[in-house]
């Protein structure tokens, strides 16, 4: 048998088809039972290593695109997403450290060729610009918090959500950590990638609660998928790249409520998952989106 072959093989025996999640413990016994077995099986077939991460959509259906390419502006090419995407960022850091004080935003790899211009891009997308990458966790209980977060869209709220697994092979995944020696997420250009990649960038643990942009990444144990300038306007969901290594979970809707009410008596609420939410700061970075893209 190929190497495809042999995958496709044990992804049959280990991946249920109509995945669905009712409650808490579905959803932790994918990530224990079907996620992680599948990788151990590839491992010991002497295949890729993958590790599952997650993403919470509060509509099933919903394609997986970064905030850039959605709707108004999904008529893009790659090229304008990424020139806007430097513009935003350039814009983001003028505002928030004139706005708001220079010691917000984090300095610790500035002097890295390109640390400055990650951590800009890394805290931005917390904070709400739109940018090229898609915001994913290892985590499957915070991935299913955002999926069933309320809505006061009746359209949304009445919908079944979805979760996502992204079985990212490890060579596509770059942290600080010295554990798999890579090249640094710091010595890649963000505006001039070639292959996509899952970062796991390092908190500053000091005083990071007044860094608000990074106490949101440090809240949620945020990840970041990075596509390459290529196809970065392409749904992550329609690329036939991702399609051996991308599961869709849906959440019917009736049971939204039932899992919200499990996730507060665990402690996983909005106030859990994010800094301390601010109205003068969301209008800044909402006046950003605005000026850069156009938006009413």
């Amino acid at each position: 048998m190929t190497f495809q072959e042999v995958f496709r093989e044990i992804k049959r025996e280990k991946i249920p088809e109509n995945l669905t999640v009712k409650c808490i413990d579905d959803a932790y016994d994918f990530h224990e039972q079907v996620f992680i077995p599948f990788r151990t099986e590839l491992r010991a077939n002497n295949l890729t290593s993958l590790m599952p991460h997650y993403r919470g959509e509060q509509k099933n259906g919903w394609d997986i695109v970064s905030g850039i390419f959605r709707s108004p502006l999904d008529k893009l090419s790659n090229s304008e997403g990424k020139n806007l995407e430097k513009l935003a960022i350039i814009e983001f850091e003028n505002i928030i450290t004139t706005k708001i004080g220079d010691n917000i935003l984090r300095t610790i790899f500035n002097h890295k060729t390109y640390g400055k211009d990650w951590d800009l891009l890394f805290q931005a997308q917390h904070g709400g610009i739109k940018t090229t990458l898609t915001d994913w966790t290892a985590y499957i209980i915070n991935a299913l918090y955002f999926a069933t977060e309320f809505s006061s869209n009746k359209e949304i709220e009445n919908a079944d959500a979805q979760l996502w697994c992204l079985m990212v092979p490890e060579k596509n995944i770059i942290s600080d950590s010295d554990f798999f020696i890579k090249k640094s997420i710091y010595e890649m250009n963000p505006y001039n990638l070639e292959n996509f990649y899952l970062l796991n960038p390092s908190i500053f643990v000091d005083n990071v609660y007044e860094r608000i942009f990074e106490y949101r990444m440090y809240k949620q144990s945020g990840r970041f998928l990075a596509l390459p300038n290529d196809y970065c306007n392409i749904p992550i969901n329609k690329n036939d790249m991702f399609k051996d290594i991308l599961f869709q979970i849906r959440i019917p809707k009736e049971y939204k409520e039932s899992i919200r009410q499990s996730l507060t008596k665990k402690g996983i609420t909005r106030e859990r998952l994010f800094a301390v939410e601010n109205p003068t700061h969301d209008k800044l970075i909402k006046d950003i989106n605005c000026k850069i893209f156009k938006l009413e």
